[in-house]
C-alpha cells in the first residue's frame, strides 16, 4: 500500500472511530436529557398535586420551569466547539435533579400524609366479655343461658352477642361496684367497653391481671365528618375558626374512642395572624350535651369526639368548626422522631406510677418521658392545673423543635411517618391548601397566646362512672367568662 493511500484510510478510519464517538456520546446525552425530562415531569406534577403554592407563583414557576428545562437540554444536545457548556448543563442537570428528586419524595410524602388523615372519618369501640381468671368459662359459647352484668352498653351490641349465645342482661348502678362484684365471686360474666375495662383497672388495683376477657366484639360510632353549623361565620374560608385539639389517654389506633385526656381549643383568626389556645383541665364538670347529664370533661371522649366538642361549645358559648385528635402514641413517636424536646419544668417532682424524675428548669425528654411529664398531676399541689400547664411546655417545645430549620429539612419525612395512623382531623385538604396559600402570600408572623380554664377540686358523682363519688374539678366561673371573652376578641377582629 503506497504511502498516500496509508494515510487516507488511518484517516478515515479515525474518522469513523469519532463519528461512532460521537454517536455514543449523542447516544448518552440524549438519554441524560430524557431522564431530566421525566425527573422534571414528575417534579412538576407532585407539586401541582400537593397544591399548596398560590396561583401566581404556579404561574411564575411554570414558565421558568419550561424556559429552564428547555434551556438545559438545548444547552446538553447542541454541538459545540468545545464541550464546555455541555459538560457545565451536565453538571447542572445532575445538580438540580438531585434538588428535584428530594422536593418530590417531600411532596409525595405529604401527599401520602394527607390522603391517610383526611380519610373518612370513623371511631370504633371495643367491647368485652369479661370472667375472673380462675374461671372456667374459656370462650363465649361457654356462657349459654347465663346472666351477663353491664353498666353502659350500646344497644347493638347487646344485640350481637345474643346472635351468638342465648343470655339475659342486669344492669348495675355503678362501674367500679360492677368490677368489685365480679372479682368478690357475686357475679360471674360482666360486659363493658374496653374504656371501661381501663376506668375500673385504674379503681381497683390489678383488676385486669384478675380477669379475662372472652369475647371482643366491635361498635362503631356514629360520626359526623363535619362539625360545622352551615349558618356559621366561622370557617377557613372566612379566615376566623375554632379547632377543637383533644389528646385521647390510648395506644394504637386513633380511630378507637376513649378519654380526652388533654384538651385544648385553638382559636385562629388569619386577618390578624392571631392564635388562642385555650386548655381546659381534663376533670372539668361539665355537662355532657347529648346526655344532658354532668361528667368529667375527660368521659366526653368515650362517647365520641363530636360529644366533646358539643360539650365544649355549651362551656364556652362558642362555635367549634374542627377538630384534631391524637394520641399517646402520637406525642412518643414524634417526639423520638425530633430526637427529644428540651421542656421547662416549674417544680422538681418525679411522676406518681411510672417514676419519672424532673428537675426544675430546662429537661431533654424522649417520647415516654415527655408523655409522662404531660400526664402528672398528683406530684402538685395545683394538681390539673399545673398538668395543663405542662401539657402547653411541651407543645411549645415541639413547635420549637419543628420550625427549627435543620430539623424541619432533616426530619420532615420522619415527622409525617410518626404521626400516620395517630393523627385524625376533619379538616379537609382543600382548607388546608388554602391556609397554607394564604401563609404564603402574606409571610406574616403569628402571635400566639395561652390561657387555661381553673377550678376548685370535689368529689361528685358522674354519668359515666355512676354513683361513685370521683375526684372532679368544679369550674371557676370567672375564669370561664374571661376564656369567652378572649376566644370572642380573637373571632371578632
Amino acid at each position: 500500500m503506497s504511502e498516500g493511500r496509508r494515510i487516507k484510510y488511518q484517516e478515515s478510519n479515525t474518522s469513523k472511530k469519532r463519528k461512532k464517538r460521537n454517536k455514543t456520546l449523542d447516544t448518552f446525552l440524549k438519554l441524560i436529557a430524557f431522564i431530566f425530562l421525566v425527573i422534571t415531569i414528575i417534579f412538576y406534577i407532585s407539586i401541582l398535586k400537593l397544591d399548596l403554592l398560590p396561583g401566581w407563583i404556579i404561574a411564575i414557576f411554570t414558565v421558568a420551569e419550561i424556559i429552564f428545562t428547555l434551556a438545559m437540554i438545548i444547552g446538553l444536545l447542541k454541538r459545540h466547539k468545545t464541550y464546555k457548556l455541555t459538560i457545565f448543563c451536565f453538571i447542572i442537570i445532575l445538580f438540580v435533579s438531585g434538588i428535584y428528586g428530594y422536593a418530590t419524595r417531600y411532596a409525595l410524602a405529604t401527599i401520602g400524609f394527607l390522603g391517610n388523615v383526611l380519610q373518612e372519618v370513623k371511631e370504633t369501640e371495643e367491647y368485652y366479655v369479661v370472667v375472673r381468671k380462675d374461671s372456667s368459662y374459656e370462650n363465649i359459647e361457654d356462657i349459654e343461658n347465663q346472666e351477663i352484668y353491664i353498666f353502659q352498653v350500646e344497644e347493638d351490641v347487646k344485640t350481637k352477642i345474643e346472635e351468638k349465645v342465648n343470655v339475659t342482661y342486669n344492669t348495675v348502678g355503678n362501674l367500679t361496684n360492677l368490677g368489685n362484684e365480679l372479682l368478690e365471686n357475686e357475679i360471674d360474666i360482666i360486659l363493658v367497653s374496653s374504656t371501661q375495662y381501663s376506668m375500673i383497672n385504674d379503681e381497683i388495683k390489678d383488676f385486669k391481671n384478675k380477669t379475662k376477657i372472652l369475647y371482643t366484639e366491635k361498635h362503631e360510632l356514629q360520626v359526623s365528618s363535619k362539625v360545622e353549623n352551615s349558618n356559621s361565620n366561622y370557617s377557613v374560608e372566612s379566615g376566623i375558626f375554632n379547632v377543637y385539639i383533644s389528646g385521647i389517654d390510648t395506644t394504637g389506633n386513633i380511630s378507637n374512642v376513649s378519654r380526652s385526656d388533654a384538651n385544648i381549643l385553638a382559636t385562629i383568626n388569619t386577618k390578624t395572624h392571631t392564635v388562642l389556645l385555650t386548655s381546659i383541665p381534663r376533670d372539668y364538670y361539665v355537662t355532657l350535651h347529648s346526655k344532658q347529664a354532668k361528667d368529667k370533661l375527660t368521659h366526653s371522649g368515650i362517647y365520641g369526639i363530636n360529644e366533646t366538642v358539643s360539650t365544649v361549645e355549651d362551656l364556652l358559648a362558642t362555635e367549634i368548626n374542627y377538630y384534631v385528635r391524637v394520641n399517646f402514641t402520637t406525642l412518643i413517636k414524634l417526639v423520638d422522631k425530633l430526637d427529644g424536646i428540651d421542656v421547662y419544668s416549674d417544680y422538681n417532682f418525679t411522676t406518681t406510677y411510672s417514676n419519672y424524675s424532673f428537675k426544675k428548669g430546662y429537661n431533654h425528654l424522649n417520647g415516654e418521658a415527655a408523655l409522662e411529664f404531660s400526664r402528672e398531676r398528683y406530684s402538685f399541689a395545683d394538681g390539673d392545673n399545673q398538668r395543663v400547664k405542662n401539657q402547653q411546655a411541651v407543645i411549645e417545645a415541639i413547635m420549637k423543635k419543628v420550625l427549627n430549620s435543620t430539623t424541619i429539612l432533616t426530619k420532615y419525612t420522619d415527622i409525617l411517618e410518626s404521626l400516620s395512623g395517630s393523627f385524625q382531623t376533619n379538616i379537609d385538604q382543600e382548607d388546608i391548601s388554602k391556609l397554607v396559600k394564604d401563609q404564603i402570600n402574606n409571610m406574616s408572623s403569628w402571635t400566639i397566646k395561652t390561657n387555661s380554664l381553673t377550678g376548685t377540686g370535689a368529689n361528685n358523682p358522674t354519668y359515666s362512672m355512676g354513683s361513685q363519688l370521683l375526684y372532679t374539678m368544679i369550674p371557676n366561673a370567672t375564669s370561664v367568662n374571661e376564656a369567652k371573652e378572649k376566644i370572642n376578641a380573637v373571632l371578632e377582629k
